[in-house]
């Protein structure tokens, strides 16, 4: 089983109004919410391509009802962790009248001690052979050690522990010994350090982390993903397509790597499903993921180079 953990979900809410005219009432047109978050979006692509997943996380206050209940209705398995404070939510205005939209975002909720034990009791239920993504930002009250002690935690059960996340908490993370990182090239950048652009860089300059770091993968945008591990490294780079958006690629990318992986498959075939998958993202606009159709007719014209 896979289990991805989002600590800090937010509920996405698109308001459309013809005009926002200030100081007067504002007829609304169209209202949508939807559940966002790196692992939910992880879930959402595994469960596209055929597999099973469990969404873990915090949840709470009405916005938290309506995030769990919406990837309920999606299929998507969840488990969510309550607590006392309300999800966060990104509400954005768009006005068609003038094509301008306006972001207001919340504010993240505190996590009191005994709610973050009440997580942690569940992630030490997961069983000996399961894999789990961390991904994504901590919620206030949540240490940067956090998800160094999950990994440490996991890694005692047995469990193979994938992390996607940035700076200080990606460099403690790292320091923990995950299964897998998959940092896009600024995020690797900065964990060591350096300027990068090149392959040869990420090459060179992961070495020092192969000795407690399984899988290195690192991401960079249209021009592909280099894997490193010691059994073999590779350079894989997707087929030039016309992008709508870019949002979400990286997690359909490290989706489709897991679903191989849990699956039994090898690491070079793995790559192979997430470059398919990341580049099939690219092709639908806005927030919505790859859809399995265009994953398959992508996959044939994916170039795999082992070095």
């Amino acid at each position: 089983m896979i289990y991805t953990v989002t600590l800090n979900p937010v509920l996405d809410r698109i308001i459309d109004v013809e005009e926002l005219i200030y100081d007067d009432v504002n007829r609304v047109i169209e209202e949508k919410g939807r559940a966002a978050g790196k692992g939910i979006d992880v879930s959402r692509t595994i469960k596209e391509l055929g597999g099973e997943s469990v969404v873990l996380g915090f949840a709470g206050g009405y916005s938290g009802l309506e995030l769990e209940g919406g990837l309920i209705h999606e299929g998507v398995i969840c488990n969510f962790t309550a607590i006392s404070v309300s999800t966060r939510m990104n509400i954005t205005i768009y006005q068609r009248k003038k094509k301008l939209q306006t972001l207001l975002s919340t504010l993240s909720p505190e996590v009191g001690p005994l709610e973050i034990i009440s997580f942690f009791n569940k992630i030490k239920e997961i069983q000996k052979g399961s894999y789990v993504l961390i991904s994504g930002s901590t919620p206030m009250g949540v240490n940067e050690n956090f998800f160094a002690q999950l990994i440490t935690t996991l890694k005692e059960k047995g469990v193979k522990v994938a992390l996607d996340a940035d700076e200080e908490v990606l460099r403690r993370g790292v320091n923990a010994g995950p299964y897998l990182i998959k940092p896009n090239i600024h995020e690797f950048g900065r964990l060591v350090g350096k300027s990068v652009s090149e392959v040869e860089e990420i090459v060179e300059y992961s070495k020092p982390y192969q000795e407690f770091v399984e899988y290195i993968v690192v991401s960079m945008g249209a021009r592909g993903v280099v894997g490193i591990s010691n059994q073999g490294s590779y350079y894989v780079m997707p087929p030039k397509v016309k992008v709508r958006s870019s949002m979400g690629a990286g997690d359909s990318l490290i989706a489709g790597i897991l679903f191989i992986l849990s699956n039994g498959g090898s690491f070079e075939d793995a790559l192979h499903m997430g470059v398919a998958c990341g580049t099939a993202s690219t092709l639908n606009p806005g927030t919505n993921l790859c859809v399995s159709e265009d994953v398959d007719s992508i996959k044939k014209d994916v170039i795999v180079k082992k070095f």
